[in-house]
């Protein structure tokens, strides 16, 4: 919502169609964090806005946006909840010949994030194993 503005968004995805349409960040290490929290990127320190990472300077340094950020963004511009998960796994997952990545299937890596109803990361695994408990 901050580099396209979800208007653009909206706009796209019925254009070029959810196959050919995916969900992307670039969200560095002050992701997730409160506003005013610092991280590093590469040598520089970094400072987490509302919705953008800062430079000391003010110059901005990526967004703050994570993939269930983007996922809720998706849903609340009326997409149904298959269609914006597939923007943010399958799609990715196919354009970078991951084939055991993406979907929930036999032989795949069980890569998989449990959310709540309002889309809150609440368990995620990775290759199967819980990885993080939020």
């Amino acid at each position: 919502g901050h580099h396209v503005h979800p208007a653009l968004v909206a706009l796209a995805i019925p254009t070029k169609a959810i196959s050919r349409v995916m969900a992307t960040t670039d969200a560095g290490a002050a992701a997730g964090l409160p506003p005013g929290s610092r991280a590093r990127l590469g040598d520089q320190a970094i400072m987490a806005g509302d919705r953008t990472a800062q430079l000391e300077d003010g110059t901005m340094a990526g967004s703050l946006l994570t993939m269930d950020g983007a996922l809720r963004m998706l849903v609340g511009l009326g997409l149904p909840l298959e269609e914006a998960a597939r923007m943010c796994a399958s799609t990715p997952a196919e354009a970078l010949g991951l084939a055991d990545t993406g979907a929930i299937a036999a032989g795949n890596r069980a890569d998989l994030v449990v959310m709540d109803r309002a889309l809150r990361v609440r368990q995620t695994y990775v290759g199967g194993v819980p990885a993080l408990e939020h």
